[in-house]
């Protein structure tokens, strides 16, 4: 079983993530905020975290790179999510130190296929 922190500023993405991830047997931690997904990622060191490009507080982006420079979190993969149909977001969310992009809405096929790939379960 797989720790995974989703960051999204919509309830209702948060809930049907979680829902999804649990359905796979995965742990599901929920954070509507940068400041709240820090907090959680240093406190749980989950398996994976996927955070939306747009958020109230920070944008993805400045999130990725505030958790790949912290010690102790810098080695969990980040998957940045957007909706966004900008083909230069993918790229920016890659530089910030972002493993992947992945268009919204997620199908629950690559979502079980991403949660596989980086953490083997």
């Amino acid at each position: 079983m797989a720790s995974i922190l989703f960051v999204d500023d919509d309830p209702l993405t948060l809930e049907t993530l979680k829902r999804s991830v649990e359905l796979f047997g995965h742990e599901a931690l929920l954070a509507n905020s940068a400041e709240q997904a820090q907090d959680l990622a240093a406190n749980h060191q989950p398996d994976l975290i996927l955070t939306d490009m747009n958020l109230p507080d920070m944008d993805g982006v400045s999130l990725v790179r505030a958790l790949k420079a912290t010690p102790g979190i810098a080695e969990i993969p980040i998957i940045m999510l957007s909706a966004s149909p900008e083909l230069d977001v993918s790229d920016i969310a890659l530089t910030a130190g972002a493993e992947e992009y992945l268009s919204k809405p997620i199908r629950l096929q690559i979502l079980q296929d991403v949660i596989a790939r980086y953490t083997g379960d």
